[in-house]
């Protein structure tokens, strides 16, 4: 794996993107992609309400278990729609009881059963899946979206794992959780009563290579640290198949607060349900760590230019994240803008 020099490859870099002012709205922008909301399992039949970008939507199953995404509100009194039930594959509000489909159509008035329904009915539907335990929406109209394909790492799907979920959220924006997993000077700092306790300061050398504009890959130790751009992350073994993985990835709730969902996944002890809570309450502690000094970073997201923070070799992947930030944003790559 190269030792790249983060100081030289960032004139490259930052010289070769069109300059423009940052804009105010920087902040509320967001890759258009597919984000996690929430765990498989806890979605049934019964409505449940999720916030992405800014906007409120509500999930809930059909009878053959497909996963659909409607906007939250019914568009006759803005009722919550989450507060409502399903009834033959279709939403209904539980306020004037319209009836939507998996497309967000109104197909029901009751009050007026006969009369034809007015455009102004219909709400919008958005593009979901189910992969890795996780229920991910692609936050823009079905009607309008051509979504990428979902890519997920292996590992998560890979049978002879068992993963520990764990979640939290933090008062933070994307940009600045996603640099506290590619940064690996704070770990004796931040970590040192769990994972950096062995740790030393010193950062005499950062090996990470940059496979494509949307992959950085960090070794660390006989760990390798892999982040895919815009919000995936995993820890594996940097030779061979790794008995262990940790994994995250985030979702922009707002502009201000970021959702984390994880796996903390084994190959070993896997008949073991103590070792279940054992993993997720030790990934959770550690997250725990993290958020504290996240949370207090300012400014909120990260600088619109490199040249407004200090930075050292030891910040190599994170320039190179900064990088890939200020190109989605120079250039016109696929973007949605939160309400907040």
């Amino acid at each position: 794996m190269a030792v790249l020099d983060p100081t030289s490859s960032t004139e490259q870099s930052v010289s070769s993107l069109p300059y423009r002012e940052p804009l105010p709205s920087d902040d509320h922008v967001f890759p258009l992609t597919w984000y996690a909301v929430m765990q498989a399992k806890a979605l049934t039949t019964k409505p449940i309400k999720r916030t992405l970008l800014g906007k409120d939507v509500v999930l809930y199953r059909d009878h053959k278990g497909h996963v659909r995404c409607l906007e939250a509100y019914c568009s006759h009194r803005g009722a919550d729609l989450s507060l409502g039930k399903c009834v033959d594959d279709q939403i209904h509000c539980a306020y004037h009881g319209w009836a939507f489909d998996q497309d967000g159509q109104c197909r029901s008035i009751p009050a007026h059963p006969d009369r034809p329904i007015p455009d102004f009915a219909h709400i919008v539907a958005y593009p979901t899946q189910e992969r890795a335990g996780l229920i991910w929406i692609y936050p823009e109209d079905k009607r309008l979206a051509s979504p990428p394909d979902l890519e997920v790492f292996p590992e998560l799907e890979d049978a002879s794992f068992t993963l520990s979920f764990y979640e939290a959220k933090w008062q933070a924006h994307l940009t600045r959780v996603v640099e506290s997993v590619l940064d690996i000077a704070h770990l004796a700092f931040v970590h040192k009563k769990t994972i950096g306790r062995r740790l030393q300061p010193e950062i005499k050398q950062v090996r990470f290579s940059v496979p494509s504009s949307d992959r950085i890959i960090i070794e660390n130790g006989g760990g390798l640290l892999d982040y895919v751009f815009p919000g995936q992350w995993m820890l594996k073994a940097a030779m061979g198949k790794s008995g262990f993985i940790n994994y995250v990835t985030f979702t922009p709730i707002s502009s201000h607060e970021t959702l984390i969902f994880g796996y903390a996944g084994r190959t070993f002890l896997r008949k073991m349900p103590l070792m279940n809570w054992l993993f997720s309450k030790q990934s959770s502690k550690i997250l725990e760590e993290d958020r504290l000094v996240v949370e207090s970073q300012h400014p909120r997201p990260i600088p619109q230019a490199l040249q407004m923070e200090a930075h050292v070799p030891a910040d190599g992947p994170q320039v190179r994240f900064r990088q890939r930030w200020y190109q989605f944003l120079a250039y016109e790559e696929k973007r949605i803008m939160t309400k907040e």
